[in-house]
């Protein structure tokens, strides 16, 4: 990652904005292979092997340095503005596209210069979880407006290292229930009863909330708290009730 000089942060190329990645000190490059983790545990007395109660992982942070020459007083600002955003954003290295890291700096940003407006700006990168992750795909929409009573079978296969919580736009065709399953991962369902005839649900199952387009309709009464997401390798989903169901989602890479 830190060898790239070329990026792309909230839409706009490094280029445009005139500088340039690079590495100050000499020497290998030195770079996070994994997110920073810390194991929770428990000690009793009389026990010298504390419980073991999980872990967590910190979100991934990384050094970022810009350089700059002959720049002017608007150009420094643009960069100012460019770097100081609200929320996290996508970052993407020009030799990666694959790998977007959605990040935005924390703590200071120090500038070094010889006073004839040449130097460089170090950043500390902070992400909004411990991935990276790939571009947003999209699937075909699967058509189950004519779906047999014992469900249809499908699959879908989730090329990333983590599981994958898909973004589901559902047309509800005939009013009844929808039940999505997926044996790849224990049986997993997510259900969906009595749903109106041409209702449109858009199902986010990272965040965990279910949207409509029908004006003072909520569906969390109608849904078992359950939502669908994907293992790594093949998932075997099994479609049950009437409806168009298309899924949109993003691989988690832990390294790349």
């Amino acid at each position: 990652m830190l060898e790239n000089t070329a990026f792309t942060y909230d839409g706009i190329s490094s280029r445009d904005m005139k500088v340039v990645a690079v590495k100050v000190d000499s020497g290998l490059f030195e770079e996070s292979f994994l997110p920073s983790r810390s194991i929770r545990e428990e000690s009793i007395r009389g026990r010298h092997k504390p419980y073991f109660l999980g872990y967590d992982l910190s979100p991934f942070e990384f050094p970022l340095v810009l350089y700059f020459e002959d720049l002017t007083k608007e150009e420094i600002r643009r960069i100012s503005r460019w770097l100081l955003v609200d929320f996290f954003k996508p970052l993407i290295f020009e030799s990666n596209p694959e790998r977007i890291f959605y990040c935005m700096y924390e703590g200071n940003v120090d500038e070094f210069h010889n006073g004839l407006r040449q130097g460089y700006l170090t950043l500390n990168m902070r992400c909004d979880s411990p991935f990276s992750y790939s571009p947003v795909y999209s699937s075909e929409v699967y058509d189950f407006s004519s779906n047999v009573p014992e469900g249809t079978m499908i699959e879908f296969e989730n090329y990333g290292d983590g599981i994958c919580k898909p973004l589901i736009t559902l047309e509800k065709i005939g009013e009844g229930d929808i039940r999505i399953v997926n044996l790849s991962d224990g049986g997993r369902e997510l259900k969906l009863t009595d749903i109106l005839s041409g209702d449109l649900l858009l199902i986010n199952c990272e965040d965990e909330q279910i949207d409509t387009e029908v004006a003072g309709t909520f569906h969390y009464e109608n849904h078992n708290n359950t939502y669908l997401r994907f293992v790594r390798g093949v998932n075997r989903i099994k479609v049950y009730g009437n409806c168009r169901v298309q899924f949109k989602y993003q691989f988690t890479i832990y390294q790349g």
